[in-house]
């Protein structure tokens, strides 16, 4: 089994609603629950009882049996190889005070490598690449928030290569050489060196959120995560484009297709299909 999983039972219920722009009194209103017990327990101070875990899912439009699960540390994704097909090495890189997890790809056929959302720790990404022997051949990068993008101008100064980013989020990039930056505007096909990655616009926790699809595993950012989903924050219309997002996007790709996350435990297609709350229920916003 894999480490804990990125978001508690609270964690999961405070973002389904602010997703769908509740304030805290009207989901304890229509969960039928105190409005203060309601707020520790989206704050993870106590413990839901199993009513109450139900109650609040079948407000939320969340899957009320994987919810529980959550609550209950009743189950975590299998642990994934860190390989993809082809023979692709995936070298995960946690960075535990942002709790982000950050990738670098590489093919030892040609030695060259991707790195995907460089947030931090810059003399470690450069030192995996280096003890690898790979050459960089591209940045990809999934959104523009400071923990996916923060040691992107160190890593780079040491190891240019252009920067793949959303057009959406262009502005929010930190400064590199303008002549290394290249947009993304629509979902399709993406070619650096050895690498055919797909890109799927994705967006929803920020704008301007891509994923890419490469072999048999697709590199989310903070897209879907193992039991849960990215943040909420810029509300109903873009929650509900997530979780288009992820139904149309994701969840249509093979069940054993491995989802690396930006945040907590590698997943696949299969296992969220089965355990995530946000997606058994989605149909229903």
């Amino acid at each position: 089994m894999t480490g804990p999983l990125e978001d508690e039972f609270g964690d999961i219920v405070g973002k389904a609603r602010r997703g769908m722009r509740l304030e805290l009194r009207e989901l304890a209103e229509q969960a039928g629950i105190a409005e203060v017990d309601v707020g520790r327990l989206e704050s993870c101070e106590e413990h839901p009882t199993r009513e109450e875990s139900d109650r609040l899912a079948n407000v939320l439009s969340l899957e009320p049996k994987s919810l529980w699960n959550v609550a209950t540390d009743g189950w975590r994704p299998q642990l994934q190889v860190p390989t993809l097909s082809g023979g692709l090495q995936v070298r995960m890189i946690p960075h535990p005070p942002m709790r982000v997890t950050m990738y670098v790809v590489g093919d030892p056929a040609t030695g060259q490598a991707l790195v995907l959302d460089p947030g931090a720790r810059p003399d470690t990404i450069r030192q995996v690449v280096r003890e690898a022997g790979w050459q960089v051949v591209a940045y990809l990068i999934t959104h523009c928030d400071a923990d996916h993008v923060g040691a992107l101008a160190d890593v780079h100064v040491a190891m240019p290569a252009p920067v793949w980013v959303h057009a959406d989020a262009r502005h929010l990039l930190p400064e590199v050489a303008s002549g290394d930056v290249m947009t993304i505007t629509d979902d399709g096909p993406l070619t650096v060196g050895p690498f055919d990655t797909r890109v799927l616009q994705t967006p929803g926790h920020a704008r301007g959120h891509v994923s890419y699809a490469l072999r048999d595993g697709v590199l989310v950012g903070d897209t879907i995560f193992a039991g849960s989903i990215g943040g909420t924050l810029l509300g109903p219309e873009y929650y509900a484009g997530q979780l288009a997002a992820i139904r149309a996007k994701l969840l249509t790709c093979p069940d054993d297709t491995k989802l690396l996350a930006g945040h907590g435990p590698p997943t696949t297609v299969g296992e969220e299909k089965r355990h995530n709350p946000f997606l058994a229920a989605a149909s229903r916003l």
